[in-house]
């Protein structure tokens, strides 16, 4: 078996692996949303006993995971419709009818996986530009209200 052989095995699994990642990434920053919401909450009611990079690091916890996810669940998608494009395409080519229905099929499922990338990526890079305002927002308080000097900001 020659590597184009292989890589088209692997290519004929689907979208589907790639819908199952998608809707984890989902759930995953659907909890990490909930979770920041109410981490940041009580962080700001007691904002004045923790130290300043101890606060720092309080707030930004687990931010990253909403910017990756809102950065890369696109390309995750857009992989997904591809090899399911790809399965559309070997599916006509193996058929015994010609249509237009074997492929538009697998096509219109395919961009199912462009749709859920989107899905899981808008509401996670509005969630991340949310909670970095809100954590610029409690830090610059803190700053005041604990009386730090300017040229030992960072």
């Amino acid at each position: 078996m020659d590597i184009t052989e292989f890589i088209l095995k692997v290519a004929l699994i689907g979208e589907k692996p790639v819908l199952y990642l998608l809707i984890l990434m989902s759930i995953i920053s659907i909890a990490v949303m909930i979770e920041r919401l109410i981490v940041i909450s009580k962080i700001e009611k007691n904002m004045l006993s923790y130290k300043p990079l101890e606060l720092k690091l309080s707030l930004e916890k687990r931010l990253g995971i909403l910017a990756t996810f809102g950065n890369n669940a696109p390309f995750i998608g857009l992989f997904g419709t591809v090899l399911g494009i790809i399965e559309a395409f070997h599916a006509l080519a193996v058929s015994n009818e010609f249509g237009i229905r074997v492929v538009m099929r697998g096509i219109s499922e395919a961009l199912v996986a462009t749709a859920l990338g989107l899905f899981v990526a808008i509401p996670s890079v509005m969630a991340y530009n949310y909670f970095v305002k809100r954590v610029k927002k409690v830090l610059l308080v803190y700053e005041y209200k604990k009386n730090i000097p300017l040229e030992l900001r960072e």
